[in-house]
């Protein structure tokens, strides 16, 4: 019986291994892209500046985007569009056109890269999809010649303590191919989507003092493309919704106050009911009111938590962009020296894992199973008892780590470099909630501080990672902070409060962790443009953070009262 057992199982996966082969082979942009791939390799092998690589990345993406204001739909689009970003890389694996320059097109005044857009037709739009590929691929020929001719002048006067490693790595040849989603699975009921958001943006219209009151919708589905002159095919699906709700107000003295939440899943089935997001609305009105009249605050230094959502916000912007490999190479160089050295307490684990579609009851955004260089992902242990181990790796290598862990990522036009998917935060020592603010106050008390700060919730942060004191700092926007006080009165919440520092100095005084995770879903934005990521940490207590009053704006509040909502 066992052996009729394997040959039963043997014969289920030929059958899927067949089945997999007839949907690739039935592919048309697929055998297209490979096609093109080959010829126009072949054809630049002629010219006086061969290219050694070159990979195709097609992205077809369709969009839903349905927003509500006040009741009221305020958009509703659907679109389909099918863009194209081919890489070519001029000289060797030594030394490239990338050595110095990370994008192989140049960037538009915002620093957008362009794309080039397919049609949509398989059956009938092959010769467009044709023409379409070649302009874009003699544009980027031309920049990549021109970016291999500075590279090789400016590699002669490279200073001594420049990073030596090569322009790209190698990596395993990769086969791996997802059937199309099904017509049912590509688009939402508009209408239906529409009369849902708008019934819990409605809630927004019982209060006079909102600047605004938004509910939105994005439901995508992205099918993905990637092959290379290497041999890897990689083709795979990503679907997924997220509802944001947000509100605002204004202060007397002008300061903007706003507030937002979101909600992800893979299925827009598994989105929150409407009764849970109404109840989540208006407790945001409750918020925003008594921030309203919260008192404005100093410049702080002094002990503070960080609930878990700030906490996967901090280590996102301060830490994560950090170990982005690249970054390591030109200026952002904090945690270069310190591998293997003590980064953070002893009970600190950081991992970064694009694997995970779930973590501590969450969906993840920062799910994948191949980056954007076809490169399988895998998880990556960054940080291990407190020791700094790896770092966050694509095709560019670095001194000490010559090949990828499946970092690099991308979107739109640009190229791939090492950025971060699901951010992990764990401590083998955690602390309750009860436990966090009971030392809180004793080290308040040991400051000589009338209270410390609890970070409740934070909207976002940017960070410099160049060399210098400036160009090596961060700030995360606060949007709810209290003050507890070490004499036992009621928590008070404040506004006006930035979170800035450096990083070496803000990881230093971080004491430990809490006992129950946070996810933070959100999207980052860098040089290689927009990619999903999520950040899940405990709640920390760290014994000295830095803070600076916010800017007021010089709008105050509108004379005129807003309608009266019937």
């Amino acid at each position: 019986m066992k052996k009729l057992g394997l040959i039963i199982v043997s014969c289920i996966f030929s059958l899927l291994s067949m089945h997999t082969l007839y949907a690739q082979e039935q592919d048309k942009l697929l055998q297209l892209l490979k096609q093109e791939l080959a010829a126009d390799m072949q054809e630049l092998q002629k010219q006086e500046n061969p290219p050694y690589h070159m990979n195709f990345r097609v992205m077809d993406d369709r969009t839903v985007n349905i927003s509500s204001s006040f009741g009221a739909t305020m958009m509703s689009v659907e679109q389909h569009s099918r863009s194209m970003v081919p890489q070519i890389r001029v000289g060797d694996t030594i030394l490239d056109n990338f050595k110095y320059n990370a994008m192989g097109a140049p960037a538009d005044q915002r620093g957008n890269v362009r794309v080039a857009y397919l049609g949509l037709d398989d059956e009938k739009g092959a010769d467009a999809t044709r023409q379409a590929i070649w302009a874009e691929v003699m544009k980027r020929y031309d920049f990549a010649v021109e970016a291999y001719q500075r590279a090789k002048t400016q590699s002669q006067v490279s200073v001594a303590d420049e990073d030596k490693a090569p322009s790209f790595s190698a990596a395993p040849v990769e086969k791996y191919y997802e059937a199309p989603l099904p017509a049912e699975k590509l688009t939402v009921d508009q209408a239906a989507w529409e009369k849902r958001l708008n019934e819990v943006s409605a809630v927004f219209k019982a209060y006079p003092l909102l600047q605004s009151g938004d509910v939105s919708l994005t439901f995508r589905v992205l099918r993905n493309y990637f092959v290379n002159t290497e041999g890897t095919e990689v083709v795979q699906n990503r679907t997924y919704a997220r509802i944001m709700i947000s509100a605002s107000m204004k202060a007397e003295d002008g300061m903007e106050l706003p507030l937002n939440m979101s909600y992800f899943a893979y299925d827009p089935k598994d989105l929150p009911s409407n009764d849970r997001m109404i109840a989540d609305a208006k407790d945001m009105v409750k918020r925003l009111t008594v921030l309203r009249d919260a008192p404005v605050v100093d410049p702080y230094t002094g002990p503070a938590i960080l609930s878990g959502p700030a906490s996967g916000v901090f280590f996102h912007e301060i830490f994560g962009h950090r170990i982005e490999g690249h970054r390591l190479k030109g200026g952002g160089e904090t945690f270069k020296k310190k591998v293997g050295e003590l980064v953070l307490p002893a009970d600190f684990q950081v991992y970064c894992d694009p694997t995970l579609r779930s973590y501590a009851g969450e969906e993840l955004n920062g799910f994948y199973l191949y980056d954007d260089q076809g490169v399988k992902a895998r998880r990556v242990d960054v940080v291990k008892d407190g020791i700094l181990r790896e770092f966050l790796m694509s095709r560019v290598p670095l001194d000490g780590f010559p090949h990828s862990n499946g970092h690099g990522r991308t979107a739109g036009g640009g190229d791939p470099v090492s950025r971060q998917s699901n951010l992990v935060v764990e401590t083998t020592a955690p602390h309750t909630e009860a436990e966090l603010r009971s030392m809180l106050i004793e080290e308040a008390k040991k400051q000589g501080k009338e209270y410390g700060y609890y970070f409740k919730e934070v909207t976002s942060g940017f960070t410099l990672t160049g060399e210098g004191g400036s160009l090596n700092s961060f700030n995360v926007t606060p949007l709810e902070v209290y003050r507890i006080y070490v004499d036992g009165r009621p928590d008070q919440l404040v506004r006006g409060v930035d979170l800035i520092g450096t990083p070496l100095s803000m990881f230093s005084n971080i004491v430990c962790g809490g006992d129950a995770p946070s996810v933070f879903t959100g999207e980052c934005g860098a040089e290689s443009g927009w990619v999903p990521v999520t950040a899940s940490s405990p709640m920390i207590l760290v014994n000295k953070i830095e803070t600076q009053r916010r800017q007021k704006s010089r709008d105050l509040p509108p004379i005129l009262p807003a309608p009266q909502n019937k």
